[in-house]
């Protein structure tokens, strides 16, 4: 597939080499022009291109990212374009992906050395400048207490459990502090990591900022066990508040959202699920279902 004619020069002219292969990647929800591209001497190199202003500041973000730190989970940058924001970085298309438009398919060690990684990675203090997580300043939980159609009508549970177990559920949100000086990714998932040699890289950085450090994997876990990992009170069976803001999150986005695909609400609906019942074990509620 070929590219827009000024990003085939912008590469070439700053590779120095004549490409020979464009390939879009067979993974990502990204919305800036991406490719894999291979040049006459074989080599590769990953283009990433903006093609709004939303991709103009995550690009920016990234690029940021990429270029303040020098760690092995992180791919590394070969060339920048500020105007248009085009970002030229380590190819990874060797790299084993566990997320592909065919599916989700975890090796044995795969989500170990995830976890491994988050942890090296939530270690990271952030480069200065990286834009800081806000706590929330008002609560998701009391909007749904005041109108709980858009949970009740997903049958998740009760409304009996929903008057019992709300205020624990707020105290629990408000009570989450997601401020700090730690590297966080943003969008830890398995379309945004690859293994290489026995380790784990993340990519896609355009919603890294800095706060606290279990921010990526509370919000990581829930999806990671609808894809057959762990269930998260297992590995943070102290998370109540993350639990509880994660599930807010998410009923208010499924409610607010008319234009979501029918198969994104159904991964909804399940993520809500398993936030729920993450935040009554920590809670020590009892079972919403």
């Amino acid at each position: 597939m070929l590219p827009p004619q000024y990003l085939l020069d912008i590469v070439e002219d700053m590779v120095g080499k004549k490409s020979t292969r464009w390939t879009v990647p067979d993974c990502g929800l990204s919305a800036a022009l991406r490719y894999s591209v291979q040049f006459e001497d074989n080599s590769r190199v990953f283009v990433k291109a903006a093609t709004d202003d939303d991709t103009e500041e995550w690009l920016r973000t990234e690029h940021f990212v990429l270029s303040s730190l020098r760690e092995s989970f992180i791919p590394h940058v070969i060339g920048w374009v500020d105007t248009p924001p085009v970002l030229i970085s380590q190819d990874l298309s060797h790299a084993y992906w566990p997320a592909s438009h065919g599916g989700t398919t975890w090796r044995a060690g795969d989500m170990e050395l995830l976890l491994d990684g988050l942890k090296v990675l939530s270690s990271v203090p952030a480069p200065p400048g990286l834009q800081e997580l806000q706590n929330r300043k008002t609560s998701i939980w009391s909007r749904i207490a005041g109108d709980p159609e858009a949970l009740l009508r997903l049958k998740i549970c009760p409304e009996s459990w929903l008057e019992q177990s709300i205020d624990a559920l707020i105290k629990a949100e408000v009570s989450l502090d997601v401020t700090g000086e730690q590297l966080v990714h943003g969008d830890v998932r398995s379309d945004n990591i690859c293994f290489l040699d026995g380790q784990i890289v993340f990519v896609d950085w355009s919603h890294a900022s800095r706060g606290y450090g279990r921010h990526d994997l509370a919000t990581l876990l829930p999806t990671l066990h609808l894809e057959g990992g762990p269930a998260p009170y297992l590995v943070m069976p102290d998370g109540g508040g993350e639990a509880a803001m994660g599930c807010a999150g998410h009923i208010y986005r499924l409610s607010a959202d008319r234009q979501m695909p029918d198969w994104l609400k159904n991964v909804f609906k399940r993520l809500i699920a398993i936030e729920l019942q993450w935040a009554a074990q920590c809670l020590e509620l009892d079972a919403p279902f």
